[in-house]
This record gives structure tokens, C-alpha cells and sequence, in this order.
């Protein structure tokens, strides 16, 4: 009997385009390969380089990332995940690795240009127009990543950037779904927060 509840429920459906792609993947397919990295490459790139703070840097670790997902694709199971969660999961095992490996603090995400702000949950400034540029998007993620923690920072990117729901999110991050949801929650209040601080 399934004791897991309604919000951990595993995912039981694969789309279609991803069965085939891993399908492609496990046979060893070229063309599979190719259409993998460029469904991912850019994405994980942008995952990399926010946690990294360098674009050089990203780009080697997005290369050994989906190298370790086509290495490693016959682990995955529709079941559990999503294709492009489990990828990233891969991803940040492998960027808390490089980390590990270098004992460099985490800078400020280079995903500063992505439009965080934009979504109406985190700001609360009614009818806010959308922002009139990059540079003040990246002013506002710098802002947030000296308030939050590196976890607030990292779950925030996945759903708002990467638009991953909670239950992608806590597979990625090897959390409870409730223990994500409730992460994601704080640094929500805590953005919303220091954002209207900043405004007034």
C-alpha cells in the first residue's frame, strides 16, 4: 500500500518526447546525444553559472553534468521524476562536487539577469509594470542573495527561473516535499520582504 501523501506522490506518467529521447540515450544513439545537449545545454548552463558565478566555469560543469546523465541515464525512472528534474538533480550533485573540490565561497548568482521580480507572487507592488531593464533585475538579485541563504536563493531560482513545481524541486534537492514547500515559502516572505524594504 502507498503511504506517501497527496504532495509526494511519485510521478507515474513520462511524456512521450521524453520516453523517446531516453530511449535514443540508453540505445546510444548520436542524434539522441545531440538533441540532449541542446535541450539542456543552456539551461544548465544558466543553473551553473547561478550557483558558480562564472560563465567559464559553468559551461565545463554543464559539459560534465549531462555527461554524467547520458552515463548514467539507465538510473533514471519515470516513476520518481521528470527528465529535466532528475537532469538537474544530476547537476547539482555534480556542481556540489566542483564546489567541494575548490572550497570557493558561493558568489552571487550569475543569474542575475533573470527576471526573478517578475512574478507577481514575489513582488508585492500592485499593477508593477514589468522591469524596464536587465540591470536592474541583476541589482535585485544581488540584493536577495545577501538576505537569503544559498537553499532560500537556490529553491527561489528553480521555481521562478526554471519553473520547476514543488514536488521537481524536493527531487532535485533530495528534500521532503513538505520540507521544500516550506523552504520555498520562507524565502518567498523573506524576498517579498527585503524587496519592499528596498522600495520604500
Amino acid at each position: 500500500m502507498n503511504t506517501v501523501s497527496a504532495g509526494e506522490q511519485l510521478i507515474l506518467t513520462e511524456a512521450p518526447e521524453d520516453a523517446a529521447l531516453v530511449r535514443r540515450l540508453r540505445d546510444g544513439d548520436e542524434a539522441g546525444c545531440e538533441e540532449f545537449w541542446q535541450r539542456f545545454g543552456a539551461r544548465l548552463v544558466a543553473f551553473a553559472a547561478a550557483r558558480l558565478g562564472d560563465e567559464d566555469w559553468a559551461e565545463d560543469v554543464m559539459a560534465q553534468s549531462l555527461a554524467a546523465a547520458v552515463s548514467s541515464i539507465r538510473s533514471f525512472d519515470p516513476r520518481r521524476s521528470g527528465l529535466s528534474a532528475w537532469v538537474y538533480g544530476v547537476a547539482r550533485r555534480v556542481i556540489q562536487g566542483e564546489l567541494r573540490k575548490q572550497r570557493r565561497r558561493r558568489s552571487v548568482p550569475a543569474s542575475a539577469q533573470v527576471p526573478l521580480e517578475a512574478n507577481s507572487d514575489l513582488v508585492s507592488s500592485a499593477g508593477a509594470d514589468e522591469l524596464s531593464s536587465r540591470m536592474e533585475a541583476a541589482r535585485r538579485v544581488r540584493l536577495l542573495a545577501s538576505t537569503l541563504s544559498p537553499a532560500e536563493m537556490e529553491v527561489l531560482v528553480l521555481h521562478f527561473v526554471d519553473e520547476f513545481s514543488v514536488r521537481e524541486i524536493a527531487r532535485i534537492i533530495g528534500r521532503s516535499w513538505r520540507a521544500t514547500d516550506s523552504l520555498l515559502y520562507r524565502a518567498k516572505e523573506k524576498a517579498r520582504e527585503r524587496l519592499a524594504r528596498d522600495g520604500d
